[in-house]
């Protein structure tokens, strides 16, 4: 099994085993790990194409590169091929529009599922489930900040769910503790019936009724284009799962942002891991909805906090003292 940043568990051992002992041979280090000799010349091979470590007079005739430099490089090579990515998916949000005015146009689809072009059909839709709703609603998102004409469209929904009594839970965005207007309508659905929690940044935007039914709006330029409706039972348990272990992780709105490893705060954490999986500063701050100027600020603060001297660096020193795992750039 490989981690995200393609080093295996057995690597790894191996090159801290290196970086404890230095000049250590082979037999030494299979000796400290408990491996065959064989397994350890393999993984050093591996540990030599992703230079963490180079050819040296030691006895294993290999010496560890420094871990700020070696993890610096590969954070690199793990950007360049991320950020391709990156503008794959965000060339696909228009043919993703594109798609749900075409099955919204009369296309076949697949059954259980049904494909909204347009905010009022995406509202008149949720409303309808709402005013079906008999045991909880459960909502993540949205994931950016959006037009008061489409926050306000979501008040009647409350409304329908306070006169049900079905239970609500929600999770947005941790930036909304930042915007009074927004808080003093948070809290006043929490007040009522929905209890809410924060993330820095959300995976996607979903609205869940009696996990019997998923919404799964498209969101661009701060409106509503379209959503997916499944009632597919394998599906909305998926969203279902995906918004428990979402909630385990966020925190309650009630509750003051902590600090976290090497007291780190959760969004100073959170931004280390934007900025290794390949977001730029104005990519990161629409990702956590804050301001390019608070992303850059805290740029400064965590670079003066590690002594990094390049944003590169600072990823790989973030993961050497333990700030964010290896895993968390994934």
């Amino acid at each position: 099994m490989r981690t995200s940043l393609g080093i295996d568990p057995l690597a790894r051992s191996v090159y801290l085993a290196m970086v404890d002992l230095p000049g250590a041979g082979v037999s030494e280090l299979a000796e400290r790990l408990k491996e065959d000799e064989e397994t350890v010349r393999e993984r050093l091979e591996g540990l030599s194409a992703l230079l963490l470590v180079v050819p040296g007079d030691t006895a294993s005739g290999w010496r560890p590169v420094a871990p700020e430099v070696g993890l610096a490089a590969m954070l690199a090579r793990e950007q360049d091929e991320l950020a391709r990515h990156r503008l794959q998916v965000e060339d696909s949000r228009l043919e993703v529009t594109r798609l749900l005015s075409e099955h919204a146009r009369g296309r076949d689809g697949m059954p259980g599922v049904e494909w909204l072009a347009g905010a009022d059909a995406v509202w008149r839709r949720v409303t309808e489930l709402a005013e079906g709703c008999e045991q909880e609603w459960l909502t993540v998102g949205p994931t950016e900040r959006l037009a008061e004409s489409v926050t306000g469209s979501a008040g009647p929904v409350d409304e329908i769910l306070r006169r049900r009594g079905a239970a609500s839970r929600a999770i947005v965005l941790e930036s909304v503790r930042n915007d009074p207007e927004v808080m003093d309508r948070v809290r006043g659905r929490e007040d009522s019936v929905a209890s809410v929690r924060t993330l820095p940044s959300l995976p996607a935007w979903m609205i869940l009724c009696d996990r019997t039914h998923v919404v799964v709006p498209v969101a661009t330029a701060r409106s509503v284009v379209g959503a997916m409706v499944c009632g597919v039972e394998s599906v909305t348990e998926a969203f279902a799962a995906l918004f428990t272990r979402l909630w385990k992780e966020a925190l309650p709105l009630t509750e003051a942002r902590p600090r976290t490893r090497g007291g780190l705060s959760l969004q100073e954490q959170h931004v280390l891991r934007l900025w290794a999986q390949g977001l730029t500063d104005a990519a990161a701050a629409r990702r956590m909805d804050v301001s390019l100027r608070t992303v850059r600020r805290l740029s400064e603060k965590l670079t003066d906090r590690f002594g990094a001297q390049s944003r590169f660096q600072l990823g790989a020193l973030a993961i050497a003292q333990g700030g964010i795992q290896a895993e968390d750039v994934a």
